[in-house]
């Protein structure tokens, strides 16, 4: 009986072990945090409206949904809340094209030559068919690429903005929210914002 005892202790032992690793999934509180940022971002754009050009019109949840269904995937909460509280991308979001996500397109539509994956810059190598585009082409030849096949607790997708210069994948921000934030801080290219020692050659 001590022996089925301690394989009882051992086994309790070793799950609680395996569930501490595993990622802890975003708490109500998270959620509601970063929803609000989100609006006060929002508020921002709508503020400033007069700096964007042809604004698309706000999606309904429904439509979402047909959008996610048709490309498989779940689009992270933070740009749910952009297309339907601000609009379906736009012309000029602060001299950044944002692209229309009913006609979504992934990297490798626009850049054939590509082989089968690109390098995250300091990190790996990624997926070029896992690359959706938030802005497909920008003033620089650059594009803005959502990392579809990270998984993280919030359910976020990171981005990261492609170099025609190299071919590679640069200055990886966390979500959607955090491009948003240096986008209304900056008014401005969100790469110029980040490539302060003009590292890309953007001139």
């Amino acid at each position: 009986m001590r022996i089925y005892g301690r394989l009882i202790l051992i086994a309790i032992f070793l799950i609680s072990c395996s569930s501490n690793n595993k990622k802890q999934p975003f708490s109500s509180e998270q959620n509601s945090s970063a929803n609000n940022e989100m609006y006060e971002l929002i508020k921002i754009l709508n503020k400033d409206s007069k700096q964007h050009q042809e604004i698309g019109s706000k999606l309904t949840d429904s439509e979402i949904k047909e959008i996610e269904l048709q490309i498989g995937l779940t689009l992270p909460n933070s740009y749910k809340l952009f297309l339907t509280q601000f609009g379906n991308g736009a012309n000029w979001l602060y001299m950044n094209p944002i692209d229309d996500i009913k006609r979504f397109s992934y990297l490798r539509k626009y850049r054939k030559e590509l082989g089968k994956t690109v390098e995250l810059v300091g990190e790996k190598e990624i997926d070029v068919d896992s690359l959706l585009c938030l802005m497909t082409e920008d003033s620089n030849g650059g594009a803005w690429c959502w990392l579809t096949t990270e998984n993280t607790s919030s359910g976020e997708w990171p981005l990261a903005y492609f170099s025609m210069d190299d071919n590679k994948l640069h200055y990886k921000v966390e979500s959607f929210t955090e491009w948003l934030r240096l986008l209304t801080k900056s008014k401005y290219e969100v790469i110029r914002e980040l490539d302060t020692e003009d590292e890309l050659g953007l001139g």
